[in-house]
């Protein structure tokens, strides 16, 4: 990365009555960019969580090959050939207010300012000017707009207005509607009859069987549909684990003497050897 000219490089934040579409172009291709490494920082300012990066991988974003093939296909991003040309795109954020300057705090700093300190969330403090050096931090104030929220917005009225009007669908609709809705409610209603039978089985196996039985022990596990209810059974056997620690604890302490009677027959087979060539 090229760098920059001096410290000195500052810029006042005087914001624009109204945003420039080419930093708006800008700062919508940049916001999500993975260059920039964007994390979570608490803002003692407005006291509340906001993406900040840095600097130079701003610029970096600006100047990579995707970049390029993005301009290529989007005519509305401008061209960036140079270091200068990117950190002007950059100044034009700062001037429309899309990012902010920030100080990124340290603890002790923050605990100072009575700011809520939050482990694994640093705390930032707005500044009023912008140093573009390379290790500078940076917050958005932007957030691009969704480009399917009109479509969304249409949908929602036309499903309140299909509901609204739901006397005057046709009989088989409502018919079809009633079935459906009483369908849905039949499952839910036995998914809470099945979650309370196998519930009464594991207490009552819990007080008079030495093992618990579990129907369907995977129901309230963190996976997907049909594999909740796969096994269809399983035993709970906690004493069993008990059961298998003692057996190896005794396993263990039966080796020494094993390896002592094959020293004492090692002994014995010596000594008779040793005795057989006495007598020759």
């Amino acid at each position: 990365m090229n760098q920059l000219q001096g410290p000195s490089d500052t810029q006042k934040l005087t914001p624009p009555a109204v945003k420039d579409p080419v930093a708006v172009t800008v700062a919508t291709y940049l916001r999500h960019h993975k260059i920039l490494k964007q994390r979570q920082g608490f803002n003692i300012n407005t006291k509340e969580k906001q993406d900040f990066f840095r600097y130079k991988r701003c610029i970096r974003a600006l100047l990579s090959d995707e970049y390029k093939k993005q301009q290529a296909k989007q005519p509305s991003l401008p061209v960036v050939a140079d270091n200068a040309q990117a950190q002007r795109l950059f100044i034009l954020m700062i001037q429309n207010q899309l990012i902010q300057p920030v100080k990124k705090l340290k603890t002790q700093e923050a605990k100072q300012k009575k700011a809520k300190v939050e482990k694994g969330v640093p705390c930032l403090e707005s500044t009023t000017k912008a140093v573009l050096q390379p290790d500078e931090y940076f917050v958005w104030n932007f957030t691009p707009p969704n480009p399917y929220l009109v479509v969304y917005s249409l949908l929602g009225l036309v499903a309140i207005f299909t509901v609204i009007l739901f006397p005057l669908w046709p009989f088989w609709m409502r018919i079809g509607v009633w079935y459906l809705s009483t369908g849905l409610l039949g499952l839910i209603g036995l998914f809470f009859a099945l979650a309370i039978v196998r519930l009464i089985i594991y207490v009552f196996t819990l007080v008079f069987l030495p093992s618990q039985f579990w129907l369907f022990p995977r129901l309230f596990d963190d996976c997907g549909f049909f594999d909740s209810f796969v096994p269809l059974y399983a035993w709970e056997d906690p004493k069993g684990k008990g059961k298998k620690k003692k057996s190896k604890t005794a396993s263990e302490q039966k080796q020494p003497p094993a390896v002592s009677s094959q020293s004492e027959k090692h002994t014995k087979v010596a000594t008779k050897r040793a005795t057989v060539e006495e007598v020759e």
